[in-house]
């Protein structure tokens, strides 16, 4: 049985899911608890807090990925190799060198990665939309546009890299679907809840038709205000109105039967003021008058963002003096890159434990750093800029009087590459007439010696990675990476931050140096004996190590949470302060993303328009999807505080208004 359980923000779906979890637990039964991927560490320590340890294992949480991995490892697929989205951008790379001169629409961007990652995503969109490479080529061909032709032909290139040897995230979760329907004992007696969802694409409706006939009950909470869609698919429910009716639909498609839809309407979480606040920005009338002005919602306005962090951090440490904790507060922006470093600055100068909710990658860490500093070298040769951007990156063996006197003595003297690769014999000081002083020659004899320390090393990487093919190149790299001991001085890092007490630093600095080790072996696994010249190699191993995201936990249990709308999974904090809320930035007007534009997305939607629901394409990212979920990311950040609510905007020198 399907069971809808609709509600706005804080009418407690959550709870409602919670409630009827441990209620089972009590009689003995079980249930699997889905939830989206980036909530699935939040949600365990939820099911500790609401069941704890007797009836914890009553419950199992999974994401759609882990509960594919589980479904795959107990009944068979799990060892094929998945493609992840870093390692993506190189397959796509290798399908449109395949296909040689077939490649005409983009044939001026087919090397350039940016153009690559662009590419990589548009086929994952693709995938989303259960398209394959053959159908998307039907399509184009009913549309008559050769750009979609072209695209098509790449993503069945793509496919045909991927062979036997590998599978797409979204594949796996297909073929996950197809295990559980050969294998309905897995969910049979079990009760299956999905909480937090705002969509699903094919992938994991395909898999929900195998657990809707095979489970006990299926539970889904949506952020909706009814079943009806009064807004013609405007409104800001829209976009959970149409999930619950394809739900519906799926579920009748597989004789499964569909409950009444439960609506909850009381607000549990709001303070009088937030409550009316957040009906009105869900286009409801309020019940009763407007209370008086309590202090719960603030709006401020900055001459700029760093202006508007400050006042934020004071009102967080007042709030704190007053009693709350820290980890009863959050920070909320649209776009976490354009206040993290603001955020970071102010927190750490007014004392506020802080905790990043948002990926970051390794690209910026000393072992990246140095592997694209030997990669520039070979790209452009011996530089004073190259040679130092090793040099600084503290895992090439150099004490720091022997790199300050390093820096000193190239900046003297503006060395070219013919003055890297002899001794250096020249007075530190600038001066060339006279005799050094003691001091001038103990700073040379250090000089000397660092640079002796990296050319020697450099000029044989140079000498021995021309001309080598991907394999040769990385084997080549790390080896010149461990010769100046990059390793052994991560590790001995390492060890030291944790004599410090600085156990997070510690694993950190561990697990960036293996981060980094991984994805040298992927750009093996993915080019083997293929050649490329320095600068492709250095921009496809840049991009992998963009794309590879890296989770963090908190490192005290009262800090500050900061997050990106869109991104977020409060656990209703009391306190909530929303940044960059001036016009136009939040909420924002969507951008084209990927190779295709709004206007592609309903070319290929119209040539299905005529088939039955079910069959019907559906492109997540069109247009009106994204106005839609910019307008819940937006619904979600303003009514996720129960008690205040801060809203501010940095004028700038253009003098931009409250948004609208």
């Amino acid at each position: 049985m399907l069971q809808l359980v609709l509600g706005v923000s804080g009418t407690g779906k959550s709870t409602y899911i919670f409630e009827e979890i441990r209620r089972r637990a009590r009689q003995g039964q079980y249930s699997i608890l889905l939830v989206p991927e980036q909530f699935t560490s939040s949600t365990e320590s939820r099911i500790y807090h609401w069941l704890g340890d007797e009836l914890s294992g009553y419950v199992a949480s999974y994401s759609f990925t882990s509960l594919s991995e589980k479904l795959l490892g107990l009944y068979g697929g799990a060892a094929i190799r998945t493609v992840t989205d870093a390692t993506r951008v190189v397959m796509v790379r290798r399908a449109i060198e395949a296909l040689g001169d077939g490649v005409r629409y983009y044939t001026k961007h087919r090397r350039n990665p940016a153009f690559l990652q662009l590419c990589a995503e548009t086929l994952n969109e693709l995938k989303s939309a259960g398209l394959t490479g053959q159908q998307l080529e039907q399509l184009a061909r009913a549309a008559g546009q050769e750009k979609l032709l072209e695209l098509a032909s790449i993503f069945s290139a793509y496919e045909a890299v991927l062979g036997n040897t590998s599978m797409d995230p979204a594949d796996r979760v297909e073929l996950s679907a197809r295990k559980a329907q050969e294998h309905p004992e897995f969910f049979a007696g079990r009760a299956v809840y999905l909480d937090e969802f705002d969509t699903f694409d094919s992938p994991k409706q395909k898999l929900l038709r195998a657990i809707l006939p095979a489970a006990e009950s299926v539970t889904v909470t949506l952020c909706a205000d009814g079943e009806e869609d009064w807004e013609a698919g405007l409104g800001l429910f829209s976009g959970a109105k149409q999930v619950a009716a394809r739900l519906r639909r799926l579920a009748r498609s597989v004789g499964c039967p569909v409950a009444a839809t439960q609506i909850l309407e009381e607000d549990h979480r709001h303070a009088p003021a937030l409550a009316r606040a957040a009906a009105l920005l869900a286009g409801q009338e309020p019940e009763g008058p407007a209370p008086e002005p309590d202090g719960s919602i603030t709006l401020y306005r900055a001459s700029d963002r760093a202006q508007e962090v400050k006042a934020a951090a004071a009102a967080i440490q007042k709030l704190a003096r007053q009693g709350a904790s820290y980890r009863d507060m959050a920070v909320i922006c649209r776009q976490s890159d354009e206040y993290l470093r603001l955020v970071r600055s102010e927190f750490r100068q007014a004392g506020i434990p802080l905790y990043q909710d948002e990926a970051t990658t390794a690209e910026f860490s000393p072992p990246a750093l140095l592997a694209r500093a030997l990669l520039q070298l070979l790209r452009g040769g011996l530089t004073s800029d190259r040679v130092l951007a090793a040099a600084k990156t503290g895992l090439c063996g150099l004490s720091q009087a022997q790199l300050s006197a390093l820096e000193n003595y190239a900046f003297t003297w503006k060395l070219r590459a013919e003055d890297w690769r002899a001794p250096f014999t020249r007075n530190p000081s600038g001066f060339g007439s006279r005799e050094m002083t003691r001091s001038e020659a103990a700073q040379l004899e250090l000089a000397e010696t660092a640079r002796a320390r990296l050319i020697g090393p450099i000029q044989e990487f140079l000498r021995q990675a021309k001309d080598q093919d991907a394999t040769q190149l990385t084997r080549l790299l790390y080896q010149t990476m461990d010769g100046f001991g990059a390793g052994q001085a991560t590790f001995a890092l390492s060890r030291q931050l944790e004599e410090e007490g600085q156990v997070a630093q510690a694993a950190e600095t561990r697990r960036l140096w293996n981060v980094v080790v991984r994805l040298m072996d992927q750009m093996t696994l993915l080019l083997g004996t293929e050649k490329l010249d320095a600068a492709e190699y250095e921009e496809l191993f840049t991009l992998l190590l963009r794309s590879q995201e890296l989770e963090h936990v908190p490192q005290t249990l009262d800090a500050v949470i900061f997050t990106s709308a869109g991104k977020m999974r409060l656990d209703s904090p009391a306190h909530c302060f929303v940044l960059g809320l001036g016009e136009g930035e939040f909420p924002r007007t969507p951008q084209e993303t990927g190779l295709l534009t709004h206007a592609d997305r309903e070319l290929l939607m119209e040539q299905t328009a005529g088939a039955k629901p079910e069959e019907q394409l559906f492109l997540p990212d069109r247009f009106e999807n994204r106005v839609l979920r910019e307008k819940m990311a937006f619904y979600k950040a303003l009514t996720a505080p129960s008690r205040t609510l801060w809203l501010s905007w940095a004028e700038g020198s253009s003098g931009l208004p409250l948004t609208s």
